[in-house]
């Protein structure tokens, strides 16, 4: 049975990593004192992740704010957002962290296959969280992330653009913060990266320290892919942008 811990998001975190200047402000994820990343289980190299959309009702027993999962559809409907339109806007937030650093997503079909899913919450709290499970291995400083779940309040307003009302989350803000979440990071600061946890409208792009963080994890983008190893057991936080 897999452990879950709870990670407290609400406090005004200032680590910089690696020496970073406060332009260059990341922070990544510690859980039982240990990092955590997809691939191989070593700071600064390359992943490929598969992630999908949930397509009916899943459970994940022990993850906290992820437990039961939905196809993300009332969601949308309640948002009059077209789907097609919501997965250009995942896929662009994506892209985002893909352009940054040596990680690479696909999109897959089938939900049991994927390493991120992404969907509505069964029990809406919140806005939106995200539930790291990794490899527990006795020793190593750095852990293999074994799946990542991303889910939405579906009783929240959503948004595709900017508009200046901060009670309506942008989408693709928001997915590209979880994902952040979801391959290793997490909050530096109350505002000045994406990864920051005060949701803000002043950018839709990766900040210096999100980029930053993301090539301490993975590399630089173009860097030799370094073949990943196999991933077996694992224990899960649970992370939210409020």
């Amino acid at each position: 049975m897999r452990a879950f811990v709870v990670i407290l998001t609400l406090v005004f975190t200032f680590a910089c990593g690696f020496g970073a200047s406060a332009s260059d402000q990341f922070l990544l994820l510690r859980l039982d004192g240990v990092h955590v990343k997809w691939g191989v289980p070593q700071l600064g190299t390359s992943a490929r992740v598969r992630y999908a959309f949930v397509t009916s009702p899943m459970t994940f027993p022990g993850a906290i704010n992820c437990e039961a999962m939905e196809p993300p559809d009332a969601l949308l409907e309640a948002s009059q957002i077209d789907r097609t339109h919501f997965r250009r806007e995942v896929a662009a937030a994506f892209a985002l962290w893909e352009s940054a650093a040596n990680i690479g997503f696909v999109e897959v079909s089938d939900p049991t296959s994927a390493d991120i899913l992404i969907g509505a919450q069964h029990n809406p709290r919140g806005f939106a969280f995200t539930n790291v499970d990794y490899v527990r291995a006795p020793g190593a400083s750095t852990r293999p992330i074994e799946k990542s779940l991303i889910c939405l309040n579906p009783r929240k307003r959503w948004k595709t653009a900017f508009d200046g009302n901060m009670d309506v989350y942008d989408i693709r803000y928001t997915i590209a913060h979880e994902v952040g979440h979801a391959i290793g990071l997490d909050h530096p600061s109350p505002v000045g990266q994406l990864m920051s946890f005060r949701y803000g409208e002043d950018f839709r792009s990766l900040r210096s320290g999100d980029v930053s963080g993301a090539v301490a994890l993975y590399g630089k983008r173009g860097a030799p892919v370094v073949a990943a190893t196999p991933q077996t057991s694992a224990s899960t936080p649970d992370l939210a942008l409020k």
